[in-house]
């Protein structure tokens, strides 16, 4: 019995340094505003043909699993060979990723180019989304989506690649499914604000934690003009066995094909889509 009740103490006080860590060390308790501006002269510099890949890495896993972790994931980049990579869930110098820097381990690994968007900061470490590409990345910039907890953001990057120029972006919304509902449907309408702006033709990648038939995604896709790419019942969360990870395009874009991986040492499966412009 002495083991037992030892063991739930150890667990136990694991459970509350981790919840303290969350709430004292990483959440902001305030309910943000959505900074969108008003819409862009839209340019038509649609790239012929472009290989889009959505994957959120999991990028704690490294703590278990240490660099053969992004290893795996830069592996998964390199045998599908997207011309846009957007990334959730990126690390640089947390000690989730042992100190280690992701964006440029992957840099390094696809012979890609990358930028990170910081979504917060703690302890010295940053947490965020990215974008890899084989193209050049012209401009970045983290847009701050409303909601208290855990800081979300919108990564917006321009991209030339492929002989066109086009507006690429990443999103990271709130998690822990019903919970959040309210605070995630803000998100998205921020979100939706954001890509109305959009001055290039452009498309919105990430990890949105709702499947297609939740309300808040629902009324998201009703509001705006977005192509979803893919069939929306194939899940990507392998543990919830929901879509939670998505490719979606504006209307210019025709989408050839597109498909759920069952690849890659995360808990997300990747998403893969061929867009086409004639």
């Amino acid at each position: 019995m002495r083991i037992v009740k030892r063991t739930l103490l150890v667990v136990g006080l694991l459970v509350v340094l981790v919840v303290s860590y969350r709430v004292l060390g990483v959440y902001e308790f305030r309910s943000g505003e959505c900074t969108a501006l008003q819409p862009r002269r839209f340019a038509s510099t649609y790239p012929k043909r472009l290989v889009v890949m959505s994957f959120n890495i999991q990028g704690h896993s490294t703590l278990v699993k240490g660099e053969e972790h992004i290893a795996e994931v830069a592996q998964t980049i390199l045998k599908y060979r997207p011309d846009v990579v957007g990334i959730n869930e990126a690390h640089r110098g947390t000690w989730q990723a042992r100190f280690g820097d992701h964006i440029a381990q992957l840099e390094r690994l696809t012979g890609m180019r990358a930028a990170f968007g910081r979504s917060y900061r703690f302890a010295g470490g940053d947490f965020g989304n990215a974008v890899l590409t084989r193209g050049q990345i012209v401009n970045a910039d983290v847009k701050a989506l409303p909601g208290t907890g855990e800081p979300r953001t919108l990564f917006e990057t321009i991209v030339r690649v492929n002989g066109g120029t086009i507006q690429f972006y990443v999103a990271h919304t709130a998690a822990w499914a019903s919970i959040n509902q309210a605070a995630r449907g803000e998100q998205l309408q921020c979100i939706n604000a954001h890509l109305q702006a959009s001055g290039y033709p452009f498309i919105l990648t990430g990890d949105l934690n709702a499947p297609p038939e939740s309300g808040e995604l629902r009324r998201f896709l009703d509001r705006n003009v977005l192509q979803f790419a893919g069939n929306p019942k194939e899940s990507t969360h392998r543990v919830m066995g929901q879509r939670l990870d998505y490719i979606l395009a504006d209307p210019g874009w025709t989408v050839r094909s597109a498909r759920v991986l069952d690849d890659g040492p995360s808990d997300h499966r990747p998403v893969l889509a061929e867009l086409v412009h004639e």
